[in-house]
């Protein structure tokens, strides 16, 4: 007779959920991996709960449907911390499905006694037991709240007797077959027209993408492009939201994170147009700089009280922009030499100084030569993530993927792998400092035991390198940011890998090309200037 673990994969079933990514523990995961494998929900067994969480998230970006992860009771739950954050601050679909005791167990023991509610409740959107009376009920409540408004990581308790309890045919709901209708915003929303007369007023508008267009959708994203070009503004794009418009795109600014060389074109702007643009994307810690008025437009209100909006348009997104497009007439303030004046100053760390070790600017540089357009890059955290979000040319949406909200280490290699089996014909190319592959070099083996042809760049200098300069800045010795000599090739191929170690641009190029027709997992160990961030 089927159980609740067989309702669980049910409703997983009919919400389209092709992965489950995990670690399984002794209790509920057991039978939800054969539940799961009867309804063909592959599960992926991960080199840790931490990196599961970033798959599932990855993959619920890329495929717009919760990416759900399964983790063990106690331990289990806990290790995926790190990974739930960072679905949580950047905004991505998930389920976080944990094995928990029973309630008589749980009051009367004292080992792996954690109580899970109260530990993803900061990091989630929401946290749920299931209970036999409402099992499809709840899951299906999980699966809607994870996409709903901003997306993010939703926490349901598996109890290990609700899982193994037999369940009645009354268990298993339908999918549901109701019509559900969200309000649309059209021309004669008096928030789009405020924000058409804001328009209208300014010479100089710059239209500033944010997370939520690629969140929203196709529609958004189209729309977006479609109100840009008919307002002929110059487009910053956050990183998350990178390639939204392509950045070959003669109007297509490059990224914007608050660094100091974007006043170069934004201190010419008399308006700000923020579309989907979420306050954790502001880079900069201190909050908003800019002293331009805002024009608004989300599909969430705006709480965080850091950017104080002339006009704010809480409405769907694609509706917004739709709307506007139609509204505004082209703006006549911008010389398009300013724009590629500006771009060009941007793309001065591609072509770094000539002799001496390879530069991190080279690097990125090969790697957008050798990627197709319609490949998928994701960026670890460190110099050179900073440095791939201010030169990568993003040339499709969600085809750049890094840690922006939480700028943790270690999910450039996972959010890879999730890239891959979300899109299995898209070439997918990971950067990574030599800090964060040594974190997740277990990660490896994954993708050679399930076949994941990604393509991992090491950026090989020997240091951590943002902490080094932090310490050198302030003339401190250099304690604790030093790391021992790695065979990252022999590692590698230890682990299932391709490898090779690379010392200049054209040993790269070999080495990517060559990776990237092979489909198989490769890692290319890229030895860099230990200066090149300097």
């Amino acid at each position: 007779m089927p159980t609740y673990a067989d309702v669980v994969a049910d409703v997983l079933a009919q919400s389209r959920i092709e992965y489950i990514f995990g670690v399984p523990g002794s209790l509920g995961s057991v039978e939800l991996i054969e539940a799961a494998a009867k309804r063909d929900i592959r599960y992926v067994l991960c080199s840790n709960e931490s990196s599961a969480a970033v798959m599932a998230g990855t993959y619920g970006i890329l495929r717009r449907r919760p990416g759900v992860c399964s983790t063990g009771v106690g331990p289990g739950a806990a290790a995926a911390v790190l990974g739930v954050t960072n679905n949580w601050l950047e905004r991505a679909p998930s389920l976080i499905l944990t094995d928990r005791y029973s309630d008589a167990q749980f009051r009367s023991l004292e080992r792996q006694r954690v109580d899970q509610d109260l530990l993803y409740r900061p990091i989630t959107k929401g946290t749920f037991k299931l209970a036999e009376d409402a099992a499809a009920v709840t899951l299906r409540r999980a699966v809607a709240l994870a996409m709903e408004g901003r997306p993010g990581p939703v926490h349901v308790d598996l109890p290990y007797d609700v899982m193994l309890a037999q369940a009645p045919g009354s268990a298993f709901l339908p999918a549901p077959d109701g019509e559900r209708h969200v309000a649309r915003a059209g021309a004669d929303h008096p928030g789009l027209r405020a924000a058409a007369r804001e328009i209208a007023r300014a010479q100089r508008p710059v239209l500033i993408a944010g997370l939520q267009v690629n969140r929203s959708g196709e529609a958004a994203e189209r729309a977006l492009l479609a109100f840009a070009e008919r307002l002929g503004a110059p487009v910053f794009a956050s990183p998350a939201a990178k390639g939204t418009m392509p950045e070959q795109h003669p109007l297509a600014a490059g990224t914007f994170r608050g660094r100091r060389g974007e006043q170069a074109l934004l201190d010419k702007a008399d308006l700000l147009i923020l579309a989907g643009y979420d306050p954790v994307e502001i880079f900069a810690p201190g909050g908003w700089s800019h002293p331009q008025p805002v024009v608004m437009l989300d599909e969430v209100p705006h709480l965080a009280d850091l950017i104080r909006p002339r006009v704010e348009v809480v409405a769907r997104l694609a509706d917004s922009l739709e709307v506007l497009s139609r509204a505004v007439s082209p703006c006549r303030g911008w010389d398009t030499e300013e724009v590629e004046s500006y771009r060009k100053m941007c793309r001065a760390p591609l072509h770094p100084r000539a002799g001496g070790a390879m530069m991190p600017g080279a690097v990125i540089r090969v790697a957008r030569e050798e990627l197709p357009d319609n490949g998928i890059l994701t960026a670890d955290a460190g110099n050179h993530k900073v440095l791939a979000g201010d030169i990568w040319e993003g040339r499709r949406p969600l085809g750049y993927h890094s840690s922006n909200g939480l700028g943790s280490m270690a999910v450039g290699l996972p959010a890879a792998l999730a890239a891959k089996l979300a899109e299995p014909e898209t070439p997918v190319i990971c950067l990574t400092g030599d800090g964060g592959f040594l974190m997740r070099l277990g990660d490896l083996e994954v993708a050679a035991r399930e076949r994941i042809p990604v393509v991992v760049i090491v950026f090989n200098d020997g240091w951590l390198s943002t902490i080094k300069l932090k310490q050198d800045d302030r003339g401190f010795r250099r304690l604790g940011t030093r790391f021992g000599a790695c065979d990252f090739v022999s590692v590698a191929k230890g682990l299932g890998c391709e490898a090779a170690r690379v010392e200049s641009e054209r040993a790269l190029k070999d080495a990517l090309a060559q990776a990237l027709a092979s489909w198989r997992p490769w890692v290319i160990d890229a030895v860099i200037s230990p200066d090149g961030y300097a």
